[in-house]
């Protein structure tokens, strides 16, 4: 079975600010990131590796990950499902949260 993604969000997280960047996924079976340099696409990258596994898919410490003009409530929800089940993760650092919802619960 494969992940579908359906929603990205992230706030103060790396260079983001205090509201929320959504990426949404739903309109199509696939979808292609493409930026100029800073646009945001590794941001995006990170954000979803760091939701899932703890950490950032480039070599950034856990503290780098916070905005560093606000320092604290860098948080990002990654929905998806796999199969018939939905999910949704959020984490978030300064306070730290990890929260798995399944099917709503």
């Amino acid at each position: 079975m494969s992940i579908t993604f359906q929603t990205i969000k992230y706030k103060n997280f790396l260079s983001t600010g205090d509201r929320f960047t959504e990426i949404n996924l739903r309109n199509s079976k696939t979808t292609l990131v493409v930026g100029q340099n800073g646009a945001g696409k590794s941001t995006m990258l990170d954000a979803i590796s760091f939701a899932l596994f703890g950490k950032p898919h480039r070599s950034v410490s856990k503290n780098q990950l916070v905005n560093s003009i606000n320092q604290k409530n860098a948080l990002v929800e990654v929905e998806f499902f796999i199969g018939k089940v939905d999910y949704k993760v959020i984490r978030g650092i300064k306070p730290n949260i990890f929260d798995i919802w399944k099917n709503g619960t």
